[in-house]
């Protein structure tokens, strides 16, 4: 898999003036790449699709990509990023588990219903059909600051018996699995209310199953 770029993709694409052709070509490659997965599906997507979405040619897009499958790799990397990235901006480390844990549900919901394309393509697409290698799945708790912190939180939680004596990645499928499914839900059109509307309800569901 292609390395992360280094750009808030979740932040770049809201904005409501956005010009190609003011970005970096790796940047205006992934913005048209998540208009075109989302919109045509990957599989009905071409390399010139690309080209003349992100006004860059096809021999830029084969000189920071190797081929379609490692742009939608970088797409995916960039868009994880974003997403941890925001997350752990908004918890806030002073708070006990109860609340960080609520916190996280509800970002979780946030997130989706204001980045509906960017959460259509993380959420929804079967990337194991065409990327390889080891996708890095939100709800892995992972080693950066955002896997650290929650790791701390939800030990410190155990030994004061404020949760359940369960290991961290069980706690984490909790946390995201929940609103992961709602999320998807609403997506797709089957929940017509939006995620936000049942954030509160969620969250509070969610510490009522991991609270001891």
């Amino acid at each position: 898999m292609t390395k992360a770029i280094e750009i808030d993709i979740a932040t770049l694409i809201r904005e409501p003036a956005l010009d190609l052709e003011k970005l970096a070509p790796k940047e205006r490659i992934l913005v048209a790449a998540l208009r075109l997965f989302v919109k045509q599906g990957y599989f009905n997507t071409n390399v010139p699709d690309l080209s003349r979405e992100s006004k860059c040619s096809v021999g830029s897009i084969y000189h920071h990509y190797r081929n379609k499958e490692e742009v939608a790799a970088a797409l995916y990397t960039a868009g994880i990023a974003s997403f941890r990235n925001a997350l752990e901006h908004t918890l806030d480390p002073a708070k006990d588990a109860g609340a960080m844990f609520k916190s996280i549900v509800k970002f979780f919901l946030e997130f989706t219903e204001n980045n509906r394309e960017l959460s259509t393509y993380l959420w929804l697409s079967r990337h194991t059909e065409f990327m390889s290698g080891v996708i890095r799945h939100p709800t892995m708790v992972g080693f950066d600051k955002l896997g650290r912190l929650m790791t701390k939180t939800i030990k410190a939680g155990i030994r004061s018996g404020k949760i359940r004596d369960l290991k961290a990645n069980e706690i984490w499928t909790v946390l995201f699995g929940v609103p992961l499914s709602y999320a998807r839900d609403w997506l797709d059109g089957y929940n017509p209310n939006p995620p936000t509307s049942v954030a509160e309800n969620l969250a509070e569901c969610c510490w009522r199953a991991l609270k001891v």
